[in-house]
């Protein structure tokens, strides 16, 4: 796996573009071809209970879950969000009118480029907190469609048929969660990261391993390459 905040970082890129690029096909649906088919490897060893929870910090985060699944938090506001007259604004560009449906508790945005037959759509969310949207668009959603899904995935290594992704709307903040993206242990200091599904750096390698150490609230994350990542423990609704 690209270590996490290089990957974060690569998709804000890959979704700046998809408002801006004529060529949709940036976004492909398609695994890196370095990802490849794997053994699924069963996860347990004890694992340290001060790392369970979530861990942020101001672009994004992980949640270490009791079940030793691993999902990856990131805040794409300053790139998507909604307006408070009901916009969608994506890489500056506002969607909305006939290119930004709401219908069944579903949201379609969709963009209109010259050299396009037709609209592309961009992004689909479907409610899941079981509100009803027509009430305010605040709330928790499924993203099942559009080239921002197709972003995150394939820079996770994955198809989109892999990826679950999450996302929470409050206000002109659009904070994504790509679920259950990996597993994870932890063994004397010592936290890796493995999924089959995960494309690995290197071709021979079966998973990704930090350092870490835990202070109060304070998670301190050091990749191999000695590179450190600090987050905080935030509390969840």
């Amino acid at each position: 796996m690209k270590k996490f905040i290089t990957a974060a970082a690569a998709i804000l890129t890959a979704v700046c573009c998809i408002t801006s690029c004529s060529d949709t096909s940036n976004s492909s649906s398609e695994p890196s071809s370095s990802s490849r088919v794997r053994q699924k490897r069963v996860s347990s060893s004890k694992i340290d209970e001060n790392i369970i929870g979530t861990w942020k910090n101001d672009f994004n985060g992980y949640r270490f879950q009791e079940d030793r699944n691993v999902s990856l938090l990131m805040d794409f506001s300053d790139t998507v969000h909604f307006t408070d007259d009901g916009k969608l604004i994506a890489n500056e560009q506002e969607i909305s009118g006939d290119m930004l449906t709401v219908e069944n508790n579903t949201i379609t945005a969709k963009i209109d480029l010259e050299s396009l037959e037709e609209p592309a759509t961009v992004l689909v969310l479907e409610r899941i907190d079981g509100k009803n949207t027509s009430d305010g668009l605040d709330g928790k959603y499924s993203m099942t469609d559009g080239t921002y899904k197709k972003a995150i995935a394939s820079n996770f290594g994955l198809s989109p048929e892999q990826t679950n992704v999450e996302v929470d709307v409050r206000g002109e903040e659009f904070d994504i969660t790509v679920v259950n993206y990996c597993l994870y242990e932890t063994n004397d200091g010592k936290l890796e990261l493995f999924s089959e599904n995960m494309d690995y750096v290197d071709e021979n390698a079966n998973s990704v391993f930090y350092e870490y150490s835990i202070e109060g609230d304070t998670l301190t994350m050091t990749y191999e390459t000695g590179d450190q990542e600090v987050y905080k423990k935030v509390e969840e609704d």
